[in-house]
């Protein structure tokens, strides 16, 4: 081929290929801006509410567009469940569910189209749609309602099942037991089942995540509910479901050091709680190798709050030089058996040695932040155990900008931890926390450090909140025995108060901004809400929530607030 037929046929091609590039290229669909809106039903055979529907086998359902098929089977429910396969065609638009058996004579059907039906460009239904029909004279109209909460936020696409029983046993297997009544939570994380029979049903939510419709435990998180579903004329009962994880695998550790600050650092195969150890102390040994004695038991340990770990730092008060393994009681994480009654990390070799590493703080909670008064309780932490009897008044001191001292009263929690009550704490002022160095010594004489390091915190100007007052009450149905509390949380999740409501109203300041309420019955008066266990079962507190925010400006009062447990 000539150079220059070899340079046209290169020209053609690169000229084919942007003509290709360009044609090819995703656009919005032509007339009008991007489709962010998803699919509605239009119609039903049989149609909604339909009662002495003749003996078939077929359900359709028309959309309002084109729907990605694949996100179809698994989102839809038909009660009472049908055994055998269920197939399903398409004609455009319109779905046909062909069942495996004729409907049965005088019986209520109902179908919930889930929220997790998408259209082809993604966009899912906005909540779940329900219709039912009767072979019989009738429809059942039972209804149960409520709201799926996740780490706080409304949680979608979660199914809410319904099963024939008030509460599950020690041996009751989810994984094989379908639900008779089944519906999956809206984009607000509303939820309703509807068309229901009269009848006492215990009722749960769970995230569904191989979509076979049942709930395998403990792979899926799951919600509890505070009490029995009792469906009856004139009572329809709203629930809400808090979910939760429970990860009962099989727990091992995988390691066991010994730290710069001689503590004996821990590391397991899973997340555990803090207080599942904490509280189990009696269980937890560091043993001799060589020795079928039970060892010695930690005195402390260095982690504490809410949120779930792996590695855990356990002081115990002597340390001579051996070799060591640690044994935990199996019972401590529900998995004790008879042929493996403790688990064990690997040999642990301890040699005398010098603890020459100085402690240092870890926490301290009141720094760089704007607090209430009433916020009085600093919580300061460390790094290893501190030695008591070094610590003095002087060790800690709080002073204003006015040069005004607040008094601080000490509660040691345990070596690694001072919780400090600061009294006299006023409005609109900047105070630093004054921490003498000098004053604080580990178990081994090695000092905190050589100055007073100071850390600062705010307290509101009054002039700058506004307030929100209202009342609470209670559905007739609810069990009223528990403390209420109530909490306000920004739109991002972060709580600004929680407060008990003794007389049930109340009245509080806040800042400036919009606002979440929900609240919670505290049944068991720990101060805590409790989502309740499944084995051995336990109800949920009862909980309650705002749909809409709470907005509040300065220098006024939101008043008239009505915040309800049903």
């Amino acid at each position: 081929m000539s150079g220059r037929r070899w340079i046209a046929v290169k020209f053609i091609s690169l000229i084919s290929l942007i003509f290709f590039v360009t044609c090819a290229k995703v656009a919005s669909p032509p007339g009008g801006p991007e489709d962010k809106t998803g699919p509605e039903v239009l119609e039903t055979i049989p149609a909604e509410n339909s009662v002495g529907v003749m003996s078939g086998n077929t359900i359709s359902i028309q959309f309002s567009e084109s729907i990605e098929k694949k996100s179809v089977e698994n989102a839809i429910f038909i009660s009472p469940r049908f055994a055998g396969e269920i197939k399903y065609k398409w004609q455009k638009h319109t779905l046909n569910i062909i069942l495996p058996d004729s409907f049965a004579d005088s019986t209520t059907y109902i179908v919930n189209v889930g929220s997790n039906i998408a259209d082809i460009r993604k966009n899912k239904m906005e909540n779940t749609f329900s219709f039912a029909f009767s072979t019989g004279t009738r429809i059942d109209r039972g209804k149960i309602s409520g709201l799926v909460v996740k780490d706080g936020k409304p949680s979608t696409g979660t199914m809410v099942a319904l099963y024939p029983f008030e509460a599950p046993g020690d041996t009751t297997s989810f994984d094989s037991l379908y639900p008779p009544y089944i519906t999956q939570s809206g984009k607000s994380g509303e939820y309703q089942l509807e068309f229901l029979p009269d009848g006492r049903y215990f009722i749960m939510a769970f995230t569904d995540k191989n979509k076979n419709h049942l709930f395998n435990f403990p792979r899926e998180a799951f919600g509890l509910p505070d009490r029995i579903a009792v469906v009856s004329p004139g009572l329809s009962p709203r629930i809400d479901f808090n979910m939760i994880e429970q990860d009962t695998g099989s727990i091992s550790i995988i390691s066991a050091t010994v730290t710069g600050d001689r503590l004996i650092k821990v590391r397991f195969s899973e997340k555990i709680e803090h207080t599942l150890l904490r509280d189990n102390f009696d269980k937890i040994f560091l043993q001799p190798v060589d020795s079928s004695g039970a060892g010695q038991n930690p005195t402390a340990m260095k982690e504490r709050g809410n949120e779930p770990q792996r590695s855990f730092n356990f002081f115990f008060r002597t340390l001579p030089a051996g070799k060591y393994r640690v044994k935990i009681d199996a019972g401590v994480f529900g998995q004790a058996a008879d042929s493996t009654p403790y688990i064990f990390s690997g040999e642990l070799n301890i040699i005398d040695e010098d603890d020459r590493t100085p402690p240092v703080i870890d926490n301290i909670s009141h720094t760089r932040t704007t607090l209430y008064p009433t916020d009085s309780l600093i919580e300061l932490r460390f790094s290893e155990p501190i030695n008591k009897k070094y610590v003095s008044d002087a060790a800690v001191r709080i002073i204003a900008n006015d040069s005004t001292y607040a008094d601080i009263n000490y509660r040691w929690l345990d070596n690694f931890s001072i919780d400090l009550l600061a009294r006299g704490l006023e409005w609109g002022k900047t105070y630093k926390i004054m921490i003498a160095e000098t004053l604080f010594y580990d178990l081994a004489g090695n000092r905190l450090g050589d100055s007073v390091v100071n850390y600062r915190f705010d307290t509101y100007n009054h002039d700058s909140l506004g307030s929100v007052a209202g009342k609470i009450s209670f559905g007739t149905a609810v069990d009223t025995s528990g403390t209420p509390y109530i909490t306000f949380a920004t739109v991002k999740g972060q709580e600004i108060i929680s407060e008990p409501v003794i007389d049930k109203t109340f009245n509080l300041e806040l800042p400036p901004g919009k606002y979440f309420l929900s609240g919670f019955l505290d049944r068991n008066n720990n101060g805590e809400q409790d989502y309740g266990t499944l084995f051995p079962f336990d109800y949920a507190e009862t909980s309650s929530r705002l749909p809409d925010t709470i907005r509040v400006r300065a220098r006024f009062e939101t008043s008239g607030i009505e915040f309800k447990f049903e």
